[in-house]
């Protein structure tokens, strides 16, 4: 009988060996050294910015410490340590191994505007790489940001040469923001995993600002990497909280507005719905910004054929227009378009695109509202303010100009558009 129970504790033993060695051998497992560290801006990005990381569930306390930039070795003396607040997350899809993990998030808070500053993340014996970032000044000085349309799918392997291209044009780029579907299949970590070697310590440099799109959304909930992974401003209405929200960098307030939750916004008697109008007009009503630009999944005006979203125009575009809203950027119709357009006035003013970095590629449509448009392209956009003027390029996976305009604002409070895709001896990839 001992002989027997001697026996099925060696089985038993065997059995929790292989059941960790096939969770942990997993390469998108988490492991004690912090990995997935990413920055995101705060709802006043000249003196707050915040970070996430996470680690397995045997590191159960994470720390950030922080210094002013030095030119030399870095002395610890200098450095001041925070204890982040860490969650203990649970990741399951389809079949594949569950992950577990603590995730780490801290929000530095009271810097100086205009300042660089270097920072880690870990533990005693488990740190991570020291890592700069740079506050914006409140001065009107020039800035840009890159903008990507959805990711989506083969990341690892084909949008990760679009998010290298991007940063080797811009490096100094103040942030980075997405228009949804940033993976395919909603809480499927290994799909993040792709996410995360693509850009690499990017993310832990370069803020990044997502909205979430309709493959962010698994049902009507949203991946609840999301929630953990991010920390995004919980500056927006409590339905959306992390996917609807503003921050403000410099001269410009950047909005993102959730129109992939609620079956993408089609219930007019919705919560999500409601709110976010009221929040939205709320804002732009006291809003002393001189730019301000929305970013969402669905377009207002769609550049496939098969699509429209007249339910967002109907309910949001009223607003966007009373407060002199200079841009929308989009994606989820995996082309590009780009154009000045208007349900409601006879003098368009806000520019809207549509854009897409990923690999998944749609042929676009005729509609009279674009401008510029292009099919079978994998692009990113480089968008620079400084002061009253504007300047957007689209770029290539390659690096070629695409398409170009510029915006100059007149004391009169009215906008100059400056169309320059004209002069650009490029081509329009279309099927």
């Amino acid at each position: 009988m001992k002989r027997n129970y001697y026996a099925l504790y060696i089985v038993l033993f065997i059995a929790s060996i292989c059941l960790n060695y096939k969770a942990y051998g997993q390469h998108n497992a988490a492991k004690s050294f912090p990995d997935r560290i990413i920055l995101n801006l705060a709802e006043d990005a000249s003196t707050s910015i915040a970070v996430t990381w996470r680690t397995d569930l045997n590191t159960k306390e994470g720390f950030c410490e922080l210094q002013s930039i030095t030119p030399t070795r870095i002395n610890p003396t200098n450095t001041q340590s925070f204890k982040a607040k860490t969650t203990r997350v649970k990741y399951g899809y389809d079949g594949e191994p569950t992950i577990e993990a603590n995730q780490h998030s801290f929000v530095f808070t009271d810097l100086e505007p205009g300042e660089k500053y270097l920072y880690r993340v870990g533990k005693e014996n488990s740190w991570s790489e020291w890592l700069e970032f740079k506050l914006p000044s409140r001065e009107k000085s020039k800035f840009s940001f890159i903008y990507f349309g959805d990711p989506q799918s083969n990341i690892k392997s084909e949008w990760s040469r679009v998010i290298r291209k991007a940063y080797s044009f811009s490096p100094n780029c103040s942030f980075m923001l997405y228009g949804g579907d940033i993976i395919n299949r909603a809480g499927r970590d290994l799909e993040w995993e792709e996410w995360f070697m693509a850009g690499s310590y990017i993310y832990g440099m370069v803020p990044q600002v997502l909205t979430p799109g309709n493959h962010d959304y698994s049902g009507l909930k949203i991946d609840p990497h999301w929630k953990y992974q991010f920390t995004q401003p919980g500056n927006g209405p409590e339905e959306v909280k992390n996917t609807c929200y503003f921050s403000d960098y410099k001269n410009l307030k950047i909005i993102s507005i959730d129109s992939a939750t609620e079956n993408e916004l089609r219930d007019e008697n919705g919560s999500a719905l409601k709110s976010q109008k009221a929040w939205l007009d709320s804002l732009l009503t006291v809003n002393t910004k001189d730019w301000v630009i929305v970013t969402t999944h669905l377009p207002f005006y769609s550049s496939k054929e098969t699509r429209d979203n007249p339910i967002l125009r109907k309910h949001f575009q009223p607003i966007l227009e009373k407060h002199g809203v200079d841009m929308v950027l989009t994606g989820h119709d995996h082309s590009y378009g780009r154009g000045t357009a208007s349900d409601f006035s006879e003098e368009p003013s806000i520019v809207y695109v549509v854009s897409v970095s990923g690999p998944k590629l749609s042929k676009v449509s005729d509609k009279e509202w674009m401008q510029v448009k292009g099919s079978n392209i994998q692009l990113f956009q480089e968008i620079s303010i400084e002061e009253n003027r504007l300047h957007y390029k689209a770029f290539t996976a390659d690096g070629e100009l695409f398409d170009e305009f510029k915006i100059k604002k007149r004391a009169n409070g009215k906008s100059e558009f400056i169309e320059l895709h004209t002069k650009i001896n490029s081509f329009q990839m279309m099927e």
